[in-house]
C-alpha cells in the first residue's frame, strides 16, 4: 500500500502474465519457423491460453468486516486513496460493495429481476396481520400503480402494529417500506438487462444506491473498479455490513461473501474496542477456519484519545483479547481517515473545512500521528506479503506448474532441434520412431489415470451425498436436528411481547408479532449457528475430498513418471541431457464460478395465521364470543386480558411450532440436494477433470516433435541457416524464462 509516486513489488498473477505473454510471442515465432511441427506450437498457445484466463477470474477476496461504525468502509477509501464509498455516522452500508483495481473508476450495479423482487414482497405480505389481505388472491406486481397503493394502504394499516420489540422493528414491515419507498428512485434507473453501468459525474449516484436501504433492496450486486495506487491485481476488496447489523439478512450476506474469502480484515474502533459482539463474530470466523488469515486493524480516532501512550495501552489489550483466536496477533493500529485525507491532499485534492480542521488538531498530536504514519506502512507491507502468499499458493497448485512445463517444453524442443538440424534425415526419421514407441507407455498410464479417477468419482460423490444427508438428518444431524430442536425449545419473551402496563392488543395482531419474533430468532440462529456448521463441515469435506483424489491417483501417477523418466532416457540417448519433471496433478482451491450455497429459510404461511392457527388452537369463536359474554356481564375485566392474551397465544404457539418443522424439514431436504447437486457434485467433477486435464497438458507441452525439424530438412540450405541462427537467438529468452519460473519464492517479511 505505498504512497503517490512508490513502486510497489508485483503480485505473483502480475509476473506470471508477463512471462505468459513472453511464452506466447516465442512459441507463434516457433510456429513461424518450423510450421510442420503447428501441433505442439498450438498446444502450447492452448494451454497459455487457458492459464491466462484462469488468473483474471482467481481473485485474492479481502472481506473488510467489524461491528457498526468501526470505520470498514473508511478503511477501504483509505486503501485505494480516495472517497469512494460513503463515511459517516450511522448504519450506511446497506448491501456489500465489491471494489476491484481496474483502469477506469467506475460502478457496476446488478439488480434484481421483476420476478424476484415481486417474489420477496408477496412473502412479506403473508407476514402482515391485515384484515383485508385475505380478500386478495392475486399476487401483487410492484410495477402496477393500483397494487404499489394496495400496499401502501396495508403499510399504513400495519404501521402501529410494526412497533419494537425484542430489540428491532419487524423486519418484513421494513422491507415492503423500503420497496415501496425505493420504487420511484430506481424506476427510470433499471435497464432491461438488469445492469447499470455509472462513471464520471453520474458515478456518485451509486453512493445512495447502496448506502440507502430503500434502494438497496432493489441490488443484488453492487461493484466498484478504480485505479488503485499500489500493486493490487486480481484483489477484490469486500465492504460488508456491520456484523451487529439489527437487519437479520446483512448477518447472511456477509457470512456468504465470507465463505468466499481468502482474507479478512476486521476492523475495531478504538472508541470502543473489542465488544461482546466483536468476540461472538470472532468466533464464528474461527469456526469458519478464517482465524489464521486474520489481519486485525484497531481504527484509531486521533481525537478521542489524549496521547500516544493512551493509543498503544489499547493496543495492547486488544492484541491480549486476540490469543484465543491467533497464537501471535499483529494488530496494527493506525487512523484510516488521517490516511485517507493525507493521501487525497497528496494527489492535489481540496479537503472540505472540517477535515482541514482535523488535521490541524492532529498536527498537535505529533507522536500519534507518527505512529499511526509508521503503523499504516507496516500494515501495507503485511497486507500485500498475505495477499502475494495466497496468490503464490493458488498459483503453485496448478497455474505456475503448467506454466513452467510449457517453457521447458519448449526450450528442450528448441534445443533438440538445433541438435537435429546438423543430422541427416534418415537419422531424424529413426529417432521419431523411436520417441513415438516410447510414448505409447505414456499414453496407456494416462488413459489409466483417468479411468481410475473417473472410476473413483463416483464412490467419492455417493459417500458425498451420505455424509450431506447425515448432516441434514431432522433427528440426528448436526444441522437438521439443531435447527429442528432450536423451533420445539424456543420460547418467546413475553415481557418484551407483551410489556407490563401497555394497553392489551387484540390478538390478531399479537398473534403475527409472536410469529414475526419467533421467525426472527429462526433465522439468526440459521445465520449464526446452522450455517456456520454447514462452512465447516464443507471445508472438512473439501479437504477430504482433496486427500482422496491424491490418495486414488497415487500408484498410477508413480507409473506415469515411470513411463515419463523412460522417455526421457530415450531423449538423452539423442543427445540432449534432461532430466524428467515430477509430475503433480492440479486441484485448484475452489473452482472459479462455483458458489457454496447457504441455507435460507423461507417461510411464507400467506394468512394461515388468521384461520388454522385460531382453530387448531382453541382459540374459536364460541369461546371467544362466551368470553365477550363473561366481560359484559362483569365476570372478566380488563385486568385479566392480557393475561388472557398471553394464554391464547400460549396456546397458539404449538401449531405454529408444528407448521414451522413441517415447512423446515421440507427446506433442509431440499438445501440438502442444493448443497449436494450445485456443489459438492459438480466440485468432484471439476477436481477430476482438472487432475486428468493438468496431466495431459504437462505431457502435451513436454512431448518432443520432430515433424518440425523434418520439414526444415527440405529447405535449401541458406533458409536452414537463417532458421537455426534465429533458434540460437530466442533460446536464451526462453531459459531466463524457465529460470525465473523455477526460482524460489522470496522470504516472507
Amino acid at each position: 500500500m505505498p504512497g503517490p509516486g512508490t513502486t510497489a513489488p508485483s503480485l505473483p498473477q502480475e509476473g506470471l502474465v508477463q512471462e505468459i505473454d513472453r511464452l506466447e510471442a516465442l512459441a507463434g515465432e516457433g510456429l513461424r519457423l518450423f510450421p510442420q511441427a503447428a501441433a505442439q506450437g498450438e498446444h502450447w498457445l492452448k494451454v497459455l491460453s487457458q492459464v491466462r484466463s484462469h488468473v483474471a477470474e482467481d481473485l485474492c477476496r479481502l472481506a473488510v468486516v467489524g461491528t457498526v461504525k468501526s470505520g470498514k468502509s473508511t478503511v477501504i477509501n483509505a486503501l485505494v486513496g480516495q472517497d469512494l464509498l460513503r463515511r459517516g455516522a450511522g448504519i450506511l452500508t446497506a448491501m456489500i460493495t465489491r471494489v476491484q483495481p481496474g483502469s477506469q473508476l467506475k460502478a457496476v450495479l446488478k439488480f434484481k429481476d421483476w420476478e424476484q423482487i415481486n417474489d420477496e414482497v408477496n412473502r412479506a405480505l403473508g407476514l402482515l396481520p391485515a384484515n383485508h389481505l385475505k380478500e386478495r388472491t392475486a399476487p401483487l406486481d410492484l410495477r402496477e400503480g393500483p397494487d404499489r397503493e394496495f400496499l401502501g394502504r396495508v403499510l399504513a394499516d400495519n404501521q402501529m402494529a410494526a412497533r419494537w420489540a425484542q430489540g428491532g422493528l419487524d423486519e418484513h414491515y421494513l422491507l415492503l417500506k423500503s420497496y415501496l419507498e425505493g420504487f420511484a428512485a430506481v424506476q427510470g434507473l433499471m435497464p432491461a438487462g438488469g445492469v447499470l453501468q455509472l462513471a464520471g459525474p453520474d458515478l456518485a449516484r451509486h453512493r445512495d444506491l447502496v448506502s440507502r436501504e430503500a434502494t438497496a433492496v432493489y441490488l443484488q450486486d453492487v461493484l466498484l473498479t478504480v485505479p488503485i495506487p499500489w500493486a493490487a491485481a486480481a484483489l477484490e476488496l469486500g465492504d460488508c455490513q456491520g456484523s451487529d447489523s439489527p437487519i437479520p439478512q446483512h448477518l447472511a450476506q456477509v457470512l456468504a461473501y465470507l465463505v468466499k474469502s481468502d482474507l479478512v480484515l476486521y476492523v475495531i474502533s478504538s472508541r470502543v474496542g473489542l465488544r461482546q459482539a466483536d468476540l461472538t463474530f470472532l468466533a464464528e470466523l474461527q469456526r469458519m477456519g478464517l482465524a489464521p488469515h486474520l489481519l486485525p486493524l484497531l481504527n484509531v480516532d486521533l481525537g478521542e484519545h489524549t496521547s500516544l501512550e493512551e493509543i498503544q495501552d489499547l493496543q495492547a489489550r486488544v492484541v491480549q483479547e486476540l490469543f484465543r483466536w491467533q497464537p501471535e496477533p499483529r494488530v496494527f493500529a493506525f487512523s484510516a481517515l488521517e490516511l485517507l485525507l493525507d493521501r487525497r491532499r497528496a494527489q492535489g485534492q481540496a479537503l472540505d473545512q472540517r477535515e482541514a480542521a482535523l488535521l490541524q488538531v492532529w498536527a498537535t498530536l505529533p507522536a500519534a500521528a507518527s505512529f499511526s504514519e509508521a503503523e499504516a506502512a507496516r500494515f501495507a507491507e503485511n497486507l500485500q506479503a498475505a495477499v502475494r502468499e495466497v496468490q503464490a499458493r493458488r498459483l503453485a497448485g496448478g497455474s505456475l506448474s503448467q506454466v513452467q512445463m510449457v517453457a521447458r517444453g519448449l526450450r528442450e524442443q528448441w534445443e533438440l532441434t538445433r541438435d537435429l538440424l546438423q543430422r541427416d534425415l534418415s537419422a531424424i526419421q529413426q529417432m521419431e520412431a523411436r520417441l513415438q514407441e516410447r510414448r505409447l507407455p505414456l499414453d496407456a498410464a494416462l488413459a489409466s489415470l483417468s479411468q481410475t479417477l473417473e472410476g473413483a468419482g463416483h464412490r467419492l460423490k455417493k459417500t458425498l451425498r451420505a455424509r450431506v444427508d447425515h448432516l441434514m438428518d431432522p433427528y440426528a444431524g448436526p444441522v437438521g436436528s439443531g435447527v429442528l430442536q432450536f423451533i420445539r425449545d424456543w420460547e418467546p419473551n413475553w415481557q418484551a411481547l407483551l410489556p407490563e402496563g401497555a394497553a392489551p392488543a387484540s390478538l390478531r395482531p399479537a398473534l403475527y408479532q409472536l410469529f414475526q419474533a419467533f421467525v426472527k430468532d429462526l433465522t439468526q440462529h440459521v445465520t449464526q449457528e446452522a450455517n456456520v456448521a454447514a462452512v465447516e463441515f464443507i471445508r472438512a469435506q473439501e479437504e477430504w475430498l482433496r486427500t482422496e483424489l491424491a490418495r486414488t491417483g497415487a500408484p498410477l501417477l508413480t507409473s506415469l513418471q515411470e513411463a515419463l523418466t523412460l522417455y526421457y532416457r530415450e531423449i538423452a540417448a539423442l543427445g540432449l541431457a534432461a532430466r524428467p519433471p515430477d509430475l503433480k496433478p492440479a486441484v485448484s482451491p475452489r473452482p472459479p464460478g462455483l458458489e457454496v450455497p447457504l441455507l435460507s429459510l423461507q417461510l411464507d404461511p400467506g394468512w394461515w395465521l388468521a384461520g388454522e392457527v385460531w382453530v387448531r388452537s382453541g382459540m374459536g369463536f364460541l369461546r371467544r364470543a362466551w368470553e365477550a359474554l363473561r366481560r359484559r356481564l362483569g365476570r372478566g375485566g380488563e385486568a385479566g386480558a392480557g393475561s388472557r392474551l398471553q394464554q391464547d397465544l400460549a396456546r397458539a404457539l404449538k401449531p405454529i411450532k408444528a407448521w414451522l418443522v413441517q415447512q423446515v424439514k421440507a427446506q433442509l431436504i431440499d438445501y440438502g440436494e442444493r448443497l449436494k447437486f450445485q456443489y459438492f457434485l459438480p466440485l468432484t467433477d471439476r477436481w477430476l477433470a482438472e487432475q486428468s486435464s493438468s496431466l495431459a497438458d504437462a505431457l502435451g507441452s513436454l512431448g518432443a516433435n520432430l515433424e518440425g525439424v523434418v520439414g526444415a530438412m527440405h529447405l535449401k540450405e541458406e533458409e536452414r541457416a537463417a532458421r537455426e541462427r534465429r533458434l540460437e537467438e530466442l533460446l536464451p529468452r526462453v531459459r531466463e524464462i524457465e529460470a525465473r519460473l523455477t526460482a524460489p519464492s522470496p522470504e516472507k517479511p
